[in-house]
């Protein structure tokens, strides 16, 4: 168990850091930025999201192909001991295999599936998290900046008045100025964080990898333990023809099976 609980602390601080090692907070003074720079950052934003909301359905889908594939080897096991049961020469690997299938089961599943969650799959659920934030943030852009068109309608028609009411006009001017304000204070974080959340994706993926590697080779290295024991009930090769003697056997046994009367009948 020393090596899944390492492994665990290797990468528990990567979700935690991510705040810090991006540089993702507060969006700060109001700063003047063009839409131009901000259509690019949007669209850099839109292929991060696809990739990581992608990467993260396939972190899931991995999980779920091992606990599947364990489960199903099992069942596969228990089976094949079920179809030989009234065999009256017991064959010792259906035995040695049924134990060998059970423990990688039982045992090998679920502490690789505890470091995986641990390690690699919240990790990536939690930067992907912050994805909707950013998407709201942008949301709520686009809210502003039609609040400053409607501002600066609202003005340009107090100003064409013939008979100006200047504090209808100085009304309309502080709208505007504060629009203005909300606008390029929202407009300017987005600029300045999407390239932060970008760049701090390698704090995530960087730790997520060594672990991801780490466990899959203990959990294939405890999988291989278990079925060696099973080997030793299985003929070591003796030479190059080993796989024509054996379809040699395979071919005996169903010309026997082809014989039995019941199979030449035309029912």
């Amino acid at each position: 168990m020393s090596f899944w609980n390492n492994t665990k602390k290797t990468v528990a601080k990567a979700g935690s850091g991510l705040r810090g090692a991006s540089g993702i907070g507060p969006s700060g003074s109001a700063l003047s930025a063009s839409d131009p720079e901000f259509n690019e950052q949007e669209q850099r934003f839109r292929n991060l999201e696809r990739r990581a909301m992608r990467l993260l359905q396939e972190t899931k889908d991995y999980r779920g192909s091992i606990a599947g594939m364990t489960t199903a080897q099992r069942a596969l096991a228990a089976n094949l001991t079920a179809f030989l049961l009234d065999v009256q020469r017991p064959q010792d690997y259906q035995s040695a295999y049924r134990q060998a299938a059970t423990h990688i089961d039982q045992t090998s599943q679920p502490q690789f599936d505890e470091v995986y969650v641990t390690t690699v799959l919240h990790p990536m659920a939690q930067y992907c998290g912050y994805l909707p934030e950013f998407n709201k943030a942008i949301k709520k852009r686009k809210g502003l900046h039609d609040d400053l068109d409607k501002a600066r309608r609202v003005l340009a028609k107090e100003q064409g008045k013939e008979a100006r009411d200047p504090t209808a006009v100085e009304r309309a001017e502080m709208d505007v100025q504060y629009a203005e304000s909300a606008y390029n204070t929202l407009n300017s974080a987005l600029i300045r964080e999407v390239p932060k959340l970008i760049n701090s994706r390698v704090y995530v993926v960087d730790p997520c990898f060594e672990a991801f590697v780490k466990s899959q080779l203990q959990f294939f290295n405890d999988s291989l333990q278990q079925m060696d024991s099973v080997t030793r009930y299985i003929p070591q090769e003796g030479g190059p023809n080993d796989d024509r003697i054996l379809n040699e056997r395979v071919e005996s046994v169903m010309n026997q099976v082809r014989g039995l009367s019941i199979c030449s009948m035309n029912v």
